[in-house]
C-alpha cells in the first residue's frame, strides 16, 4: 500500500508538467504553449506563476500522500 500512496502523491505534481509537454508537442491550445511563449518573451510573471502552480501541486500531493500514509499505517504514528 505504501508505494501506491506515494506514487499517487508524486503523480499529482507531475500531472501539470506532463500536460504542458503534451500540449506543446501536439499543438493543442492551452497552458503549455502559453508558458512556452512566456519563456521566449521573457515574461517572468507568467513563468513564475506556472512554476509556482506546479510546485504547489507537488507540495499538496506529497502532503496528501503523507496524510494518507499516516492514516493507513499505524507504525508511522508517534506515541
Amino acid at each position: 500500500m505504501h508505494p501506491l500512496i506515494t506514487l499517487l502523491g508524486l503523480s499529482l505534481g507531475t500531472l501539470l508538467s506532463a500536460s504542458l509537454l503534451i500540449e506543446v508537442v501536439m499543438g493543442w491550445p492551452g497552458l503549455g504553449p502559453f508558458f512556452l511563449e512566456a519563456v521566449n518573451a521573457r515574461d517572468f510573471g507568467v513563468v513564475l506563476a506556472v512554476v509556482m502552480l506546479s510546485t504547489t501541486l507537488l507540495v499538496f500531493g506529497n502532503l496528501a500522500a503523507d496524510l494518507l500514509l499516516y492514516r493507513a499505517d499505524p507504525r508511522i504514528r508517534v506515541k
